[in-house]
């Protein structure tokens, strides 16, 4: 299990139990090894046999600069907080309270910093945690969705939440009363496969269906369209050279290739996509971030030796692509950091993908052919 975040002051990496912080130099800041909580020796499960726990590993993460604090989700079904220390130009950290456990495996979380909690998202659900412990209540149910959530953003306001999910849907609920559905921002033909809130109430999404699209998430309005060469699974975005442009990197559901688009919020036609990023057919993109000072990073698997490794690029406004930077301080870093490290199994995205069994307007008409084919004979 992995995970890539920029940060206005970091970049964070996750690769099975260990967190590590880098500064936008490439040095490293701080690392996290998640402490493994195994049963007491002699523990037998329900049926009699020893217990086997597999190890906690980070499934994802999300950091508030703010507060200084890292919230972990771990695929033991528990929320673990750290509270961030500075120390001259390092960092070290402290655990935040006790574990939280969560019904199902938190896989989206965002920090509302002005209200000091975190949302985060299973499968289908949302809920509040209280990981500052200013409440007596660890965390509360406040969404849910009738199928699988994909994405989740916050306004900048904090008074909505934006979630989307593998029914085409794009959903913006009232926080903190989320039984209030403001309205749905309705059009993707495919899975939603994410969302990223930019200034001026607006909302950059990519799907399934080969595009990316521009809403006024207030009102649920569509206002740009972008076709792109392949489905996408993934989406990270950041000001551009103007304020009203925002520079969109799209991972694509082909493993090595970066979608690029410059969306101008305030020339929606305008928009344009550039030419795609592919890095070498060896690799697998396995998560990507982009800085504040338009610097990509690649987490990507090489196929063969399953060896996680770390790309840079800067973005060229005149050359409208990004260049590698093969002797970045950050690429040497995370070398050291995880030079042993493998990735078993990058994540399967052909599932999000709905089967034909799934649209029952076509399943219904073969049903009634193959009723019609029987009483012919």
């Amino acid at each position: 299990m992995y995970d890539l975040k920029a940060y206005s002051t970091c970049t964070v990496t996750a690769i099975k139990e260990k967190i590590v912080f880098f500064s936008p130099a490439g040095a490293v800041l701080h690392e996290i090894v998640v402490q493994q909580k195994l049963p007491p020796e002699g523990t037998e499960t329900g049926n009699g046999k020893q217990s086997t726990n597999q190890p906690a590993n980070v499934v994802t993460f999300e950091y508030s600069p703010g507060a200084s604090v890292l919230a972990v989700s771990l695929s033991d079904k528990t929320l673990r907080c750290y509270t961030l220390h500075q120390d001259g130009e390092k960092l070290y950290s402290t655990p935040l309270g006790d574990s939280i456990p969560t019904v199902r495996t938190i896989v989206c979380m965002k920090f509302l910093s002005q209200r000091g909690v975190l949302i985060g998202s299973d499968k289908s659900d949302c809920f509040e945690f209280d990981v500052l412990g200013k409440s007596g209540k660890t965390s509360k149910w406040i969404l849910g969705h009738m199928s699988q959530i994909l994405g989740l953003a916050v306004s900048n306001d904090e008074r909505l939440i934006i979630t989307c999910d593998r029914d085409e849907k794009i959903k913006v609920s009232s926080y903190p009363d989320c039984h209030n559905i403001e309205c749905y921002c309705l059009g993707h033909l495919e899975y939603v496969g994410g969302i990223e809130v930019i200034p001026s109430q607006k909302l950059v999404s990519v799907s399934g269906d080969r595009t990316l699209r521009l809403w006024d998430f207030a009102d649920g309005k569509e206002t740009c369209q972008l076709s792109l060469q392949d489905p996408a699974v993934g989406l990270t975005v950041q000001k551009a050279m103007d304020d009203s442009d925002m520079l969109c990197v799209v991972r694509s559901s082909v493993q090595n290739k970066i979608e690029v688009a410059l969306v101008r919020t305030g020339a929606p036609n305008a928009s344009l996509m550039y030419d795609p990023l592919i890095v070498d057919d060896s690799l697998i993109v396995l998560s990507a971030a982009l800085s504040d000072a338009l610097q990509l990073m690649l987490l990507v698997m090489e196929k063969e030796s399953k060896r996680a490794r770390m790309q840079v690029y800067n973005f060229s406004a005149d050359k409208q692509q990004f260049l590698a930077i093969t002797d970045h301080p950050l690429v040497k870093s995370f070398d050291t950091q995880f030079s042993e490290v493998t990735i078993e199994q990058a994540r399967d995205y052909s599932t999000l993908f709905k089967h034909s069994i799934d649209n029952l307007s076509e399943y219904f008409e073969r049903k009634k052919q193959k009723i019609g084919s029987k009483k012919s004979k």
